[in-house]
């Protein structure tokens, strides 16, 4: 047995040399500081988002196979693609939707690069389409959520959205009888150069919720707007795997094309669990932009419920509009509705955003297929007659919001996506659970929001300050970004509390199980949370206080962080 004294000494000269190595960091850093402060570099050519990845490809092959592929943004005074030359590293895109660039670096010199002040390293995640551990208490195929929504409703007065254009940030768009006429522009960022073919699959079944029209299932079968326009952006082929630099540049090219195709709306069925404040966070700082230039941004909140924290990026980004998945038990009415066990639960890691924003079906509804894509040979029980497919999954929550949010812009096309968020938010029937962290505002009601008088939303995220892992964050509804907030709205009868005597005493979260919940079904215990902390380093893993969703068997398989979410094809 080692003597005492000796794992002293080991621990000392362990400490001695981390100090050593936190040292040469500083120093390499503040060398690298020194020559950037008499560098002439201003910068670097800007990659067109259609052919950054073509015309970088070849030229980054020989610096890929010995360094690491990062996001680098800039906050500061040092321009990112000058920090990046001066560690040896190669400039693969240049962004003009966020100040930062797309480069390989060598990996030893990541620390070296993270240390210099205002510069911010985030590595290239793979975002892939994958298979989930398949959801629980699947039920018959079903398209109930058209008369949940009030989509049906509004159909039956005019309106299916039309003269409005969503993009589709996805695996593709197959041109199907369903879009016919309306399937009006795409990109192919996978280098296949065919916007129009899903060879995954997840994309056309998230285009069918949006904007299907019927006409492949004589008419059985639409989406929440079939009136409206799409736009393919394709980031994904047929293995479903992309990365966080294809997520960025898809969204810098919707802005980029906006105006030419009338991009109103923005759909993201897909996110990864990150690491960072959405202050920092490139993909959160992407999507805002996409937001300021004017189109409304749909995120799904993720597959990694029930258990709090675990809402994806970029679905946990104060700004866009956050899905996540109710069971609509195939019925008409919202009357016998429970949550579905994988729909992800705030509050957002770290920075304690209280998300989801809202929730609509996502269990068992039915979209269109993609013939001959991965997916559809891949589940052929998931089949619906020839056309069709049934899938589970907060993809498809934010699919028919999106379609919902085109419901609303045929009736007023001057909202700005603030306004159009208010409506969203404003107008919601109750919830199934009626928790802010669970159901956000309540269930979808696009009736509700495309008729309801003029309303407005303020939020800002100009002035916010990121949370690092380990900070205790606020939970109270205060602050220019909280949904929760009074003060930030107007032209609705707000202020708007959490149902069942729901209370926010000041709360915070800094590592700890909550403590004063309990999950009956369908319905919280009227409790708060008597002190319960969080600071998103120390999860334990248990969310909903020991007691379990109705009628599911969680499995506890953890989320992979870099899945569509798409729960199952059931």
């Amino acid at each position: 047995m080692p003597h005492t004294g000796s794992l002293e000494a080991a621990g000392n000269c362990r400490v001695r040399s981390a100090r050593r190595v936190k040292r040469r960091i500083a120093a390499a850093a503040a060398a690298v500081i020194a020559a950037l402060a008499s560098s002439p570099i201003a910068g670097a050519p800007a990659a067109s988002a259609s052919t950054a990845s073509e015309s970088t490809a070849s030229e980054s092959t020989a610096s890929a196979s010995t360094g690491e592929t990062v996001i680098v943004t800039a906050t500061g005074l040092v321009n990112a693609v000058a920090a990046v030359l001066s560690v040896g590293g190669t400039v693969l895109t240049q962004y003009h939707l966020i100040n930062g660039v797309e480069a390989v670096i060598p990996a030893a010199l990541e620390p070296v690069l993270a240390a210099i002040p205002g510069i911010i390293v985030t590595p290239d995640v793979s975002v892939s389409v994958q298979g989930t551990p398949a959801s629980t208490g699947p039920h018959a195929p079903s398209d109930a959520f058209l008369q949940q929504t009030g989509a049906t409703r509004l159909a039956s007065a005019g309106d299916t959205g039309q003269g409005v254009t969503v993009a589709v940030l996805d695996t593709g768009i197959d041109n199907l009888p369903d879009f016919s006429g309306r399937l009006i522009g795409g990109v192919d960022l996978t280098g296949g150069r065919n916007p129009f073919q899903d060879s995954y699959g997840h994309g056309t079944f998230v285009a069918g919720l949006i904007a299907g029209n019927g006409s492949s299932s004589g008419g059985q079968y639409a989406g929440e707007a079939p009136g409206a326009s799409l736009v393919s952006i394709k980031v994904a082929g047929a293995d479903g795997t992309t990365d966080l630099a294809g997520l960025i540049t898809g969204l810098q090219w919707a802005v980029d094309h906006r105006s030419g195709y009338g991009i109103r709306v923005l759909n993201l069925s897909l996110g990864f669990q990150a690491a960072m404040s959405t202050v920092i966070n490139p993909l959160d700082q992407a999507v805002e932009a996409v937001w300021g230039a004017g189109i409304a941004v749909v995120a799904s909140a993720g597959n990694a419920g029930p258990f709090n924290g675990t809402i994806l990026s970029p679905g946990d980004d104060p700004l866009v509009i956050t899905v996540g998945a109710l069971d609509d038990m195939a019925a008409s009415s919202l009357a016998g509705d429970e949550m579905c066990d994988f729909s992800s639960a705030g509050p957002t890691s770290p920075d304690g955003w209280v998300k989801p924003d809202l929730v609509t079906s996502g269990r068992s509804v039915v979209s269109l297929a993609a013939p001959g894509s991965t997916i559809y040979d891949g589940h052929p029980s998931a089949r619906v007659g020839s056309a069709n497919f049934v899938g589970s999954g907060t993809s498809f929550s934010s699919a028919i919001a999106s379609g919902a949010a085109a419901l609303v812009l045929a009736d007023h096309p001057g909202l700005t996506p603030n306004q159009l968020k208010a409506r969203l938010l404003g107008t919601t029937s109750p919830g199934p659970v009626g928790n802010p962290f669970a159901d956000g505002h309540g269930a979808l009601n696009a009736y509700g929001a495309a008729t309801a008088g003029p309303m407005n939303l303020s939020q800002s995220a100009a002035l916010l300050l990121p949370a690092l892992p380990g900070t205790t964050v606020r939970l109270s509804p205060t602050g220019p970004v909280s949904t929760w907030n009074p003060s930030l709205w107007s032209g609705t009868s707000w202020p708007q509390g959490p149902s069942d005597d729901w209370t926010w005493p000041g709360l915070t979260w800094n590592g700890s199980d909550w403590n004063g919940w309990a999950w009956t079904g369908r319905a919280w215990n009227t409790g708060d949370w008597a002190g319960a902390t969080w600071n998103g380093a120390n999860w334990t893993g248990r969310a909903w206080n020991d007691s379990g969703w109705a009628g599911s068997a969680f499995t506890g398989r953890a989320w992979n962080g870099s899945a569509w979410n798409s729960s199952a094809w059931n």
